[in-house]
C-alpha cells in the first residue's frame, strides 16, 4: 500500500472513538521518526512493539507483526494494538479528533497535509 494514501490523515498520533470508546492512531509514514515512535507507544515499546532505523513491528499474540508504510497502527482502551489498513480505519472508526492540548492527540496538524 502506498504510502500516499495517508494523506488525509494528521501527521502524527490522533485518537477516534469506535462504538463510544477512545482509541489512538499513528499512521506510519516511510521515515517516520523514532521520537513520534517512542511518544506513541511510551512505556510498551519494548514490550508490545519495537522499532530500529528500518522496521516497526507490533507484537499481538507472540506474533510480529510488520508496520508498512501507509498502515496505521491502533492503541486500544484495553491495551492491545493492531496495526490496520486505512480501508478498515474508514470502515469502523469515526474521523480523526485533533485536540492542541492533549498530550495523546495529534496537536495542529493540518489533516489535510
Amino acid at each position: 500500500m502506498a504510502d500516499n494514501t495517508l494523506a488525509a490523515f494528521p501527521q502524527g498520533e490522533f485518537a477516534a472513538f469506535s462504538t463510544a470508546k477512545m482509541s489512538h492512531f499513528l499512521p506510519y509514514r516511510q521515515g517516520m521518526d523514532q521520537k513520534t515512535i517512542e511518544q506513541f507507544f511510551g512505556p510498551d515499546l519494548g514490550t508490545k512493539a519495537d522499532y530500529d532505523s528500518t522496521h516497526l513491528v507490533v507484537f499481538d499474540h507472540g506474533r510480529m507483526l510488520k508496520v508498512d508504510p501507509g498502515e496505521i497502527v491502533a492503541k486500544f482502551p484495553n491495551g492491545k494494538y493492531k496495526v490496520i489498513t486505512i480501508d478498515y480505519y474508514n470502515k469502523n472508526f469515526n474521523e480523526p479528533i485533533v485536540v492542541d492540548d492533549d498530550p495523546g492527540v495529534d496537536r495542529k496538524q493540518d489533516v489535510t497535509q
